[in-house]
């Protein structure tokens, strides 16, 4: 069953001008789930296990407080993953994939 997500209240802004809702949604049945080591710095890429009609849509979630972790590109086979700045320790960050199933 495909959750709707609204896209632009994901973030914690509060603007004068409210924007229409933009309308996802995530296909939880197709989840793929994956921690990767980027404590060197060096941006990495993930290839999909699975395939997909559509980009998909990919979250990315850093263990450190003290990182920021950003997806840099993606297109239908992989993503990139980046820091901003040299990690001290080990850094593990996790990735997310959703397959998105709306209609635009």
């Amino acid at each position: 069953m495909p959750k709707v997500y609204d896209l632009n209240r994901m973030r914690k802004t509060y603007p004068l001008i409210r924007k229409l809702p933009r309308l996802a949604k995530l296909d939880d049945s197709q989840i793929e789930t994956v921690s990767i080591d980027i404590s060197d710095g060096v941006p990495k890429t993930y290839t999909f296990s699975n395939t997909y009609a559509s980009v998909p849509v990919c979250i990315v979630t850093p263990e450190q407080e003290n990182v920021n972790a950003f997806i840099s590109s993606i297109n239908l086979t992989q993503v990139t993953v980046e820091v901003s700045a040299d990690p001290p320790d080990t850094c593990i960050v996790h990735l997310q994939i959703f397959r998105d199933t709306s209609v635009n």
